[in-house]
């Protein structure tokens, strides 16, 4: 059986214009955001999606309202799922991302965030998140890749089965990001994190997945 998912990072929200850490917890959208979202949902009017879906946080079920609003065909069912949450960034959730990674970043040879990926990927910038954060509530990368797996799996055990099958799915930037990394994308530099409202899709056949798309604005 073939399934193509269509990830979807949330409309712009206020700590994402106010360059705060966003991940746990939350913040509205924008009327930017609102409108990245129409637009997107506009751009995915005519698929026809089985299921859409979203992480349970605010930001993705607004963004997944708003979609949702915009399609030809409604979907057999709407799910959200805390397994497609925005990575945790423990203590640092929340900090204006500049500050965060100047603390993340001081006693290593990076200059901050896109640094680090350069060098070696988002498992080192979550690993070096993770050893600076005094809370010891950051996500490692084996625990996203992780999440993401549990995700998927639950994601596809509760959807139809049908094949050739569209899922739509609302979730966040880092969190998009990393899986894309994990299935061989170059994700390095700012200009190759997901913009809001960017599309990235998943082939999954026979329990094998392929990055077919990365971070398109439709």
């Amino acid at each position: 059986m073939t399934t193509k998912l269509y990830f979807v990072r949330h409309g712009e929200t206020f700590l994402n214009r106010f360059q705060r850490m966003q991940g746990w917890i939350d913040s509205h959208l924008t009327e930017n955001g609102r409108k990245q979202a129409l637009a997107t949902g506009q751009a995915l009017a005519n698929i026809d999606f089985a299921v859409v879906a979203s992480s349970d946080l605010g930001r993705a079920l607004q963004t997944k309202k708003i979609i949702l609003s915009q399609l030809n065909k409604k979907p057999v069912a709407t799910m959200a799922f805390p397994e497609f949450r925005e990575v945790n960034f423990g203590s640092f959730d929340g900090l204006p991302w500049r500050d965060a990674w100047h603390t993340v970043t001081e006693d290593t040879p990076f200059n901050g965030q896109n640094e680090i990926i350069a060098d070696g990927g988002l498992h080192e910038a979550r690993q070096l998140m993770a050893e600076a954060d005094p809370m010891h509530l950051c996500e490692s990368n084996a625990d996203v890749i992780a999440r993401w797996q549990r995700g998927i799996k639950k994601l596809l055990n509760q959807s139809p089965k049908i094949n050739n099958m569209n899922i739509l799915v609302i979730s966040h930037g880092t969190f998009i990001r990393t899986v894309a990394e994990y299935y061989g994308e170059y994700v390095a530099g700012i200009e190759n994190a997901p913009k809001n409202g960017s599309v990235t899709i998943f082939d999954i056949n026979d329990g094998n997945v392929k990055l077919e798309q990365y971070n398109q604005l439709l």
